[in-house]
């Protein structure tokens, strides 16, 4: 698997909670590590959460879309490496790809894609800020504006 647009990586060791009776990561839990990467994707940019969950540059964005490919499995305390890129940016939405990874033998877990919407406070769609959309076109080498 490519991984070369990925600039963007954060791993985490799969725990006891996360495993079903046969030991195997229930898919249920990709969600959750994909929200890790996309948090920490934002954090790597220099941003903290505030107690209210927004990031303090004011962004609020809500996830609308989620889709996962399922291409192997993971297991008890496998450490996985979860690489992030944001992909496109529209007026007010934007697409994170993501690929789960077992760091051991580099086996690709799933493969997935979230479009994210930025609001504003009446929870209405709202166009994304300049400073955003140049931030990821500086950090991004192949994204695409549409």
């Amino acid at each position: 698997m490519d991984l070369t647009d990925y600039r963007h990586k954060v791993s985490v060791r799969v725990r006891t909670f996360e495993v079903d009776s046969q030991g195997i990561v229930h898919n249920i839990n990709y969600l959750k590590y994909l929200e890790i990467g996309r948090v920490e994707y934002r954090r790597n940019m220099g941003y903290k959460i505030l107690p209210n969950g927004i990031f303090n540059d004011g962004l609020k964005v809500v996830v609308v879309r989620n889709e996962i490919d399922y291409l192997s499995y993971s297991y008890l305390d496998d450490l996985l490496d979860i690489y992030t890129k944001i992909s496109w940016i529209k007026n007010s939405s934007f697409c994170f790809e993501q690929i789960v990874q077992r760091n051991s033998d580099m086996t690709a877990i799933c493969t997935a894609s979230g479009i994210l919407v930025n609001i504003n406070s009446q929870n209405n769609s709202e166009k994304l800020p300049l400073n955003f959309i140049n931030q990821i076109k500086d950090f991004e080498k192949n994204l695409r504006l549409i």
